[in-house]
């Protein structure tokens, strides 16, 4: 947990016990101080929910449709622990062919398809080739693996390919 986070933690805090202050000495019905209460905390855990996607923590949002992958950090299952796997994907989007200003961490969860595809890019990047990721929705799926779509998993149609060289002007 950062600064920030902590001390918008501590700032709640204090202004939840302001309105615990205030309400024992007012005259409202008890069921109105009840509903000030969960308000009070219900905006805490949306402002502490919002701060985590402003803070660089991985989303849970869908991929861009095209992405330049910059880097990948694979957390396989463990059953012993309990650990459920994800994949972490660091990227920049590529919407209307232009990358974005800054990139973004993704967070999804690890299925062993996706778990060689992203170690793939990931090994082409280490040999100097950047890596375009490209979600393709239309990709043909047997009717066993559209039910596996329909429990959870969304990326069947990621792949990775070279990014082309870029075109140089004439001269």
């Amino acid at each position: 947990m950062n600064e920030v986070l902590l001390s918008l933690s501590f700032a709640y805090v204090f202004l939840a016990s302001l309105l615990l202050l205030t309400l024992i000495f007012s005259r409202l019905a008890w069921i109105l101080k009840a509903g000030l209460i969960v308000v009070v905390l219900v905006f805490y855990w949306m402002s502490y929910e919002g701060w985590k996607e402003s803070q660089g923590w991985p989303t849970y949002s869908d991929l861009p449709d095209r992405f330049l992958l910059h880097f990948a950090v694979i957390e396989e299952p463990d059953e012993e622990t309990g650990l459920e796997g994800n994949i972490y994907i660091w990227l920049s989007d590529l919407k209307n062919l232009e990358l974005a200003e800054q990139p973004r961490a993704y967070r999804l969860e690890y299925t062993q398809e996706i778990h060689g595809k992203v170690s793939e890019a990931l090994r082409e990047i280490q040999n100097g080739s950047l890596q375009l990721g490209i979600i393709n929705p239309q990709s043909e799926l047997p009717a066993i693996e559209s039910k596996k779509k329909r429990s959870g998993q969304k990326y069947l149609g990621l792949e990775f390919v070279k990014l082309p060289d870029p075109a140089l002007p004439e001269k």
